[in-house]
């Protein structure tokens, strides 16, 4: 085999470990969220894809009596308790209020929040669960919608809940919620973007408040660096950024003041 052959058979061999790795990563993420919908939720993950499409379905189409269907009964709620699918047709407006709906309408699938509680939608409008004696529970209807929460945005995001996460400058970043109001920050270095961070700050004080348009900043630092990581800024809807940012990130050492701030992407 002369050089240019071996050149050409190297190259195929090279994509086709690169095609094997992405498919990999993307089953390992797959692979992530079901093992959570089953082992944490106590969910099978076709019956929790199927509830979620069936919810999102009968709000968005307004269909109350099959949305109504959908709730476990007695309801707690903050307007009193819901008895049955009756008494949440009659105050359906109360219970599936503009930001209920608005975040079962927004809520990605693979972007689900599991916990021993349940699946969270939104920042905390609406929990559903398993309600089956044997889990995981298999089926539709062996799940129901247990919280819905007109005022979760005044609450703090649970423990884990990703608030921001993004690729930078070689870096992946991941700002979570710590479940009292603060964060935590992951940072992985590239090309080992799995397993767990490379770096960790365990807490970060509470954003101040969001601009005028929500965005929200955090600061991480330790003895050696200090990351300031924002969500898109207001300027960002003026003068648009690079296709796919979500936010922007600004490092500094001690030995080095902050660089300019660069955008952050998915």
């Amino acid at each position: 085999m002369n050089a240019a052959a071996r050149h050409r058979t190297l190259s195929i061999l090279l994509l086709l470990l690169v095609y094997l790795g992405l498919a990999l990563a993307t089953e390992a993420q797959e692979e992530t969220l079901d093992v959570r919908l089953e082992q944490v939720a106590g969910i099978q993950p076709d019956a929790a894809k199927a509830f979620y499409e069936a919810l999102r379905g009968s709000v968005g189409r307004s269909e109350q009596a099959a949305a109504c269907g959908l709730l476990a009964y007695p309801l707690q709620h903050a307007s009193g308790v819901v008895a049955n699918a009756a008494a949440c047709v009659a105050n359906y407006d109360t219970l599936f209020t503009i930001p209920v709906r608005r975040a079962i309408g927004r809520q990605r699938y693979e972007e689900l929040f599991i916990n021993d509680t349940g699946v969270m939608l939104g920042g905390g409008e609406v929990w559903f669960a398993a309600r089956c004696a044997t889990k995981p529970c298999t089926t539709l209807d062996a799940v129901r919608v247990t919280v819905l929460n007109t005022d979760a945005a005044k609450l703090p995001p649970p423990t884990g809940k990703v608030l921001l996460a993004c690729q930078v400058s070689g870096q992946k970043i991941r700002v979570s919620a710590d479940g009292s109001g603060g964060a935590s920050l992951g940072v992985w270095y590239s090309p080992r973007f799995t397993g767990a961070p490379e770096r960790q700050f365990a807490k970060a004080a509470p954003p101040g408040p969001p601009t005028a348009c929500g965005s929200r900043t955090w600061v991480f630092a330790d003895d050696v660096r200090t990351y300031t990581v924002s969500e898109l800024p207001c300027d960002a809807y003026l003068s648009p950024p690079p296709m796919g940012s979500v936010g922007r990130v600004t490092l500094s050492t001690d030995t080095t003041a902050g660089g300019e701030p660069l955008w952050c992407r998915e």
